[in-house]
């Protein structure tokens, strides 16, 4: 069993955040895991009247705090009945709040929702969720589309894929998501993208393709997956932008979670970790980035 033990859902009241409950309440019931709810009240800014000097915090009402602590106790209290759930309401900067709780709850994995954007800004997540990610060091889960994804009959996860890209991080990230699939009785696949030798066309792997350089990448994803005791996942190996193929794949095959890896903050050269956003934003189905 993966040890999560104490797992961390931010909440902003949302609908969103509310789909969000489904995921986090099996995660708790697979792992006996406590549950932590945390709102953050952003502290209000004022002009003086003087407009000398610049702009002053002003204190936050008791009675908002209170307010929003009983928003909070009545909030997805069906969705989690019968979990052991621990309730918070905190004051300051969301960001840096939830960084700080999940570093001294020693949270084991960190659950929030993010929105997208448009078109034009497909490759962006919001700017909360995309500092959670990298200062914290637990595993996050985050669902970009859940509206349009929702867990089937048969259970919350029951097919994963994980997406590697032969980096330091990858063994972790394959390690992971094979005893998540354990655990959940689930099947897990891999999918890995080759950069395209036509850029902006994606396409299947041709034999002669498969013959002069997918072969030897086949061969270090079957090292990952000895490593990883995921011998029997199959390998997807695709030519094309690395978080437009993971997603491609992702909805071809019905995956309802992907794994990925995103890195440390002292290592930004990985692959994986310079797209780590685009497929957290592209993904049809939830992400647990490693």
């Amino acid at each position: 069993m993966l040890p999560i033990s104490r797992i961390l859902a931010p909440v902003d009241f949302s609908d969103r955040c509310l789909r969000m409950m489904p995921y986090v309440r099996s995660l708790a019931q697979t792992y006996n895991a406590e549950l932590i709810l945390l709102h953050v009240v952003n502290p209000f800014y004022g002009i003086p009247p003087t407009g000398i000097s610049g702009p002053a915090m002003i204190p936050i009402s008791p009675t908002i705090l209170q307010d929003k602590a009983k928003e909070l106790d009545a909030f997805a209290v069906s969705e989690l009945q019968g979990l052991p759930v621990r309730r918070f309401v905190y004051e300051g900067d969301t960001t840096a709040q939830i960084v700080e709780f999940a570093r001294a709850e020693r949270v084991g994995l960190l659950a929030m929702p993010t929105h997208g954007y448009g078109v034009l800004r497909r490759f962006l997540i919001d700017s909360v969720t995309a500092k959670v990610l990298h200062d914290v060091s637990c595993p996050v889960l985050t669902g970009v589309h859940l509206e349009n994804h929702s867990p089937g009959r048969e259970g919350i996860f029951k097919n994963i894929l994980c997406a590697v890209d032969l980096g330091p991080q990858s063994q972790e990230a394959l390690s992971w998501a094979a005893q998540l699939a354990s655990d959940f009785g689930a099947k897990l696949g891999i999918v890995h993208a080759m950069s395209a030798l036509n850029p902006g066309v994606t396409l299947l792997l041709s034999p002669e393709f498969e013959l002069q350089m997918a072969k030897p990448v086949r061969a270090e994803l079957q090292k990952l997956q000895v490593a990883a005791g995921a011998e029997k996942a199959p390998i997807y190996i695709e030519e094309g932008d690395a978080p437009k193929t993971v997603a491609t794949v992702a909805k071809g095959i019905g995956a309802d979670l992907l794994v990925i890896g995103r890195g440390t903050r002292e290592d930004d050269t990985g692959r994986l970790r310079t797209n780590a956003y685009a497929i957290i934003r592209q993904s049809p189905c939830p992400v647990i980035s490693i």
